[in-house]
């Protein structure tokens, strides 16, 4: 297939089923392989003409309303065919990685079978609040069946009801198919739903009716006697061949042609069919697809397994197809599942969508041999009474015909080809972040599971399915995430451990963000060095800062960020416990104190403008001393060069204030300061419970044994200088005299002053301001108490210790942070990915394309569950139409058992008719609303 082929081309992006026998894509094509009867039957009826088999679709009466954001009482008013239809047009889009508030422009084209659930689920609830004409209406009647799934998942492009019997499925698909050729939208969804309510057991076959006088189907077989009715839902997405290849879609199958017609008044009645019409319309399909009978290797055919019908199928097939040169198999899954009524022709469309993907044709179930009269003009055609290999075909791809005749004489013929080859994604080298979130935490439950278990038997797709999860799918507010580094860690991933906290919350409007900037402490040699090796925007944006760093310190601080620091064993626990106690182990080499303050600040700085580049912008700024000159810059207070400059006049004026010694307390400040010393000062007040003496060392240490002997936990900060006391009085008055000659402007990001322990937004914080930053006490409580009185979240933006302070101010704020300590086994990538994804639990998105270094594609996932895990409850019992439900004492949901907790027993159901069952992805769940589909039994709203 060419390019030019892709314009005129329309690919299959997503796909839904629930049939007969199967409520998932997975176990439908199981069933097709195996060539099962999926259609149910039961004991012999006393009446003559009666036959007790229907083709019967799992659980067709729960449904998950708190998904859709649907009232109780509104969707028990629901017909559950358009109930059923929400969910399928959801399933499928969401296999095809649709995020529906990214794309708009999407159009539904849907229809739905004939209900009597309107009547009796209106006499029932006769006299009840919100029960009238109209709302009736509005729930069951079919016109407002696409309008309805347009409207709960947010889709604009058209929506339209499509009404034309046993072609209604396909007759969807045609119109979905020319209304992205006409670019009425970006996308589109064909579905169906036909489910009868109340559900049939079985169905009249009189003499001479299309019925199948013994419950079995058999198309285009010698024995056919009629049809076997069924219910069938299902949902296909489409997209222009063109845009999928362009997005990375995983492309199902390309539609290359599509055709509708009707037979007009060439037939015997109305009811009757016309060989002529359904010859016209093959042939027209593919003429649009530009192909000949030659190209096509199989057909999936209406097969009724009704004589006449069979007959003038088999005749018009034979006669477009006489001249192929080749044979062309026909088969019609029918046989295996029923006539579905509107959603026959979804069931033929899925059928063979999924025999080009997996390359083999299934068999027809019941079929052994043509009728004499079909035999003859067979030509090159084949019934497929045996599966077989669908072998390539040289020079072009495998291509199959779809049909699908409606009564009343709308015939619409589809033309499919396989797949275009799809690029393979190279094997993930970096750790890579997935992304996940639902509509409730226990479906979240479910498909954290789904996908581990994907990735475990798939773990070449881990690079595709995380670019999935960040850039393809929908969102919803209960949200997780994994960090994957390896395939071979994948449980470990998603098992989690008490350091990371994977599960989040989003709310409707994004939180703002503010960076926390830290300060000398937590810092260690080749900090970053790691991402810069793996990550071009980080590294960019270091060596932007680097370059002038370099400059002041004769490439020190570059050859610091070149080598990558040691780590524990990435076999072992995430944390070094020796190393996070200063215990074991060789002490660094000294660095001048001029290399280490530029290099925490080339650190803080990089990562800040790699997170903006990555989307994440702060509102505020929160800088711990040395931070607060990444956060002026980063305000638009100071130029990067000017900032850089009196960073390392500001170390070299340190040095000249004689030795110090710092002494980190598990205490607040107000509790210890009247044990201080001669010669030792409070410099920084952290948090509620921490904070920071500083000063000569012989006393602070004098000023550890009291405070020790107090009860107090201490620990020595590794630095040995006086930072924040008077000590720095004359070096701080040197440093303001030199940034008098520096242009500063106003802040254009607020800054929580921690050295005024107020708001810098819009001043310019004149050359006393860093003088008095220089030496007096770091106010970081008060500072934080100001962003927390306005934000939420936070990002610690560099090596630090500020998130325990932040708890202890107020355990429900939020703080990330986005470099790992020195004693962690993780990567320095990991932490980033960890960040950004507890970042969009809490409903901030990254720009994730930036975040790649190499492409990747749209992987199928796991589909999500309908509904979560639980007990379902057991439906109560609805009077048959007519008899009307008390208005008191509505029956409870969660009934009381009988004493002796017998298992209760349900009458046997009416002739004709069944009792509900939840079996399929939506047994024992919780969030259902269930409505039965039986004459007699409702559940409460």
């Amino acid at each position: 297939m060419n390019a030019l082929d892709h314009e005129d081309a329309v690919a299959v992006v997503g796909l839904s089923v629930r049939l007969p026998g199967c409520d998932s894509v997975a176990r439908y094509w199981s069933i097709l392989e195996a060539g099962e009867d999926s259609i149910t039957r039961r004991e012999a009826a006393t009446a003559a003409t009666f036959v007790p088999a229907y083709g019967s679709v799992p659980s067709p009466g729960h449904f998950d309303r708190d998904r859709f954001g649907i009232a109780s009482s509104e969707a028990l008013l629901t017909d559950p065919q358009q109930r059923l239809l929400l969910e399928a047009v959801d399933e499928a889009l969401t296999t095809a990685n649709v995020d529906r508030a990214e794309t708009v422009a999407v159009s539904v084209y849907a229809g739905v079978g004939h209900s009597d659930y309107e009547r009796w689920v209106g006499s029932a609830l006769a006299g009840r609040p919100g029960v009238d004409a109209q709302s009736l209406e509005v729930t069951n009647r079919g016109d407002y069946a696409a309008t309805r799934v347009a409207y709960r998942l947010g889709l604009q492009g058209a929506a339209v009801t499509v009404q034309s019997a046993c072609s209604t499925a396909l007759t969807a698909v045609h119109l979905a198919v020319q209304d992205l050729l006409g670019h009425g939208s970006d996308l589109a969804v064909a579905a169906v739903s036909s489910v009868r309510v109340p559900a049939p057991g079985g169905y009249d076959a009189p003499l001479g009716g299309i019925g199948s006088p013994d419950g079995v189907c058999r198309p285009f077989d010698a024995a056919a006697g009629g049809s076997v009715p069924g219910d069938g839902v299902g949902a296909v997405v489409f997209k222009r061949l063109a845009d999928a290849v362009s997005d990375g879609d995983e492309i199902w199958a390309v539609v290359r042609g599509s055709a509708m017609n009707n037979d007009g008044s060439g037939k015997s009645g109305f009811a009757g069919v016309d060989a002529a019409a359904q010859t016209e319309v093959i042939r027209a399909a593919l003429d649009v697809a530009g192909l000949g009978p030659g190209d096509i290797d199989y057909v999936e055919a209406h097969g009724s397994g009704t004589r006449i019908g069979d007959s003038t199928e088999w005749s018009a097939l034979a006669e477009v197809f006489a001249e192929a040169g080749h044979p062309v198999h026909v088969g019609a899954v029918k046989g295996g599942l029923g006539h579905l009524r509107e959603a026959a022709g979804l069931a033929g469309f899925a059928k063979a969508v999924l025999s080009l993907r997996h390359r083999r044709l299934a068999a027809t179930p019941h079929f052994e041999r043509l009728p004499a009269d079909l035999a003859a003009p067979s030509g090159p055609l084949q019934p497929l009474g045996e599966a077989l290999d669908w072998p390539a075909v040289p020079g072009r791809p495998r291509r199959a015909g779809v049909s699908a005749f409606g009564l009343g004489g709308t015939n619409c013929h589809v033309v499919l080809e396989e797949a275009p080859a799809a690029p393979v994604t190279p094997p993930s080298r970096d750790p890579e972040l997935l992304l996940l979130s639902s509509h409730h935490p226990d479906a979240l439950d479910i498909d954290l599971a789904a996908l581990r278990d994907h990735l475990g038997e798939n773990p070449s797709r881990i690079a595709d399915a995380a670019w999935t999860t960040q850039t393809a799918r929908h969102r919803y507010p209960h949200r997780a995430y994994a960090v994957v580094r390896s395939p071979d860690e994948v449980a470990a991933a998603f098992g989690g451990d008490r350091l990371r906290i994977q599960r989040g919350h989003a709310t409707a409007d994004a939180p703002e963000v503010v960076f926390v900037l830290p300060g000398i402490g937590s810092h260690y040699p080749g900090m970053g060095a790691e991402l810069a090796r793996t990550d071009p925007l980080f590294a960019r944006h270091l060596q932007a800062v680097v370059a002038v760093a370099d400059t002041l310190t004769d490439g020190a601080v570059g050859r610091s960020f070149a080598t990558e620091p040691a780590r524990p064993d990435r076999q072992g626990d995430r944390v070094d416990l020796r190393a996070l106690l200063r215990r074991g182990g060789s002490a660094p080499a000294p660095r001048e104190l001029r290399e280490v303050h530029l290099s925490l600040f080339c650190m803080e700085h990089a990562m800040a403008r790699t997170l903006m580049d990555l989307g994440i912008r702060p509102a505020a700024l929160l800088g711990h001393s040395l931070g607060e000159w990444v956060a002026a810059v980063l305000a638009g207070v100071v130029g990067p060069k000017d900032a850089m400059a009196a960073v390392a006049r500001r170390a070299d004026l340190v040095e000249t204030a004689g030795p110090g010694a710092m002494l980190s307390v598990l205490a607040a400040a107000e509790e210890v300061e009247r044990y201080a010393e001669e010669d030792t000062w409070i410099a920084a007040e952290n948090g509620p419970g921490h904070c920071v003496f500083s000063g000569r060392p012989e006393a602070v240490s004098t000023l550890a044994g009291r405070l020790r002997a107090a009860g107090f936990t201490t620990l020595p900060v590794d630095t040995k200088h006086p930072f924040h006391t008077p000590q720095l009085a004359g070096a701080a008055a040197l440093l303001g005299e030199d940034l008098r000659h520096v242009d500063l402007a106003p802040a254009r990001i607020p800054i929580a002053s921690s050295v005024l322990g107020a708001w810098l937004d819009g001043e310019v914080p004149e050359p006393g301001y860093w003088r008095d930053h220089m030496v007096s006490r770091v106010r970081f409580r008060t500072a934080a108490g100001l962003v927390l009185s306005r934000h939420r979240v936070l990002v610690e933006v560099g090596p630090g210790t500020a998130r325990p302070w932040i708890a202890q101010a107020d355990p429900d704020a939020v703080c990330v942070r986005t470099v790992r300590q020195s004693y962690e086994n993780a990567g320095d990538r990991q932490i980033l990915l960890e960040a950004l994804g507890a970042l969009w639990a809490h409903g901030i998105e990254a720009d994730w394309p930036r975040l790649r270094r190499d492409p990747a594609r749209r992987a199928g996932l796991p589909r999500a569950p309908c509904c979560a895990a639980g007990t379902c409850p057991t439906p109560s019992r609805l009077p048959v139409p007519g008899r009307r439900l008390p208005r008191r004492g509505r029956p409870s949901r969660h009934p009381r058992p009988p004493r002796r907790r017998r298992r209760k027993r349900h009458p046997d159901p009416p002739s004709g008719s069944s009792w509900p069952t939840a079996s399929g992805s939506c047994s024992d769940c919780a969030k259902c609303t269930p409505t039965t589909t039986s004459s007699t039994s409702v559940a409460t709203p």
